[in-house]
């Protein structure tokens, strides 16, 4: 598959806009999405990352089939908030998240989300992620940025994986700085995507119907 790059914008807060406009880039080739749109679409607040659940409706909605494969638990977030955070992410990933986005607005759109999560509760592998690519799904990690670029703390950070060999995981990386085709050593690219704990691993994965 063809799978156009976009880099994240200048203030850093677009790497969900990025991978998303990726996606739509590689199944609606003929139709260009503005960061407006994907702004307006993602429901993002300026300066903020964006959780991707009112992306995942919009989706679901224009006919594109969503799957989901982690243990986050939508239903839980939604009715604990912070304390459901804290107890599956450790502090530092929730406090980041609460500084970095509007949980309680996220808790009310993961409520209404929930009652069509397409979500497969189980920690994902790399076997997943090559067969979701061999079948012709884009697939979207949100991984630890700072980890991945041996950087010290927590970054949320999108990328789109665009193989999966023997030795490494090759990823289109928004950035900043924009990384097209980024390999990742194997232990590396887990290290970052399963943090802070190695049942943190996520997959999205989207296609046409």
């Amino acid at each position: 598959m063809n799978i156009p790059f976009h880099p994240n914008t200048g203030d850093g807060t677009h790497c969900f806009q990025a991978v998303l406009k990726m996606t739509l880039g590689a199944f609606e080739p003929d139709t260009e999405y503005s960061y407006d749109q994907l702004d307006q679409i993602s429901q993002k607040v300026e300066g903020k990352w964006t959780w991707p659940t009112a992306a995942m409706v919009w989706l679901m909605e224009r006919g594109y089939e969503v799957k989901l494969i982690e243990e986050f638990d939508y239903k839980q977030f939604a009715e604990r908030g912070m304390d459901y955070l804290i107890a599956k992410c450790g502090q530092e990933v929730a406090e980041a998240q609460a500084d970095n986005s509007l949980i309680e607005e996220e808790r009310k759109t993961a409520a209404a989300f929930v009652e069509r999560a397409p979500v497969d509760y189980r920690v994902p592998s790399l076997d997943d992620l090559k067969q979701l690519v061999s079948d012709g799904w884009v697939v979207i990690c949100n991984i630890n940025a700072a980890l991945l670029q041996h950087q010290p703390g927590y970054t949320g950070h999108f990328v789109v994986i665009t193989e999966v060999n023997d030795k490494e995981v090759v990823l289109h990386d928004p950035g900043l700085p924009p990384c097209p085709g980024f390999a990742a050593e194997h232990a590396s690219f887990e290290k970052a995507w399963g943090y802070p704990a190695a049942t943190d691993k996520n997959v999205l994965a989207i296609r046409r119907k």
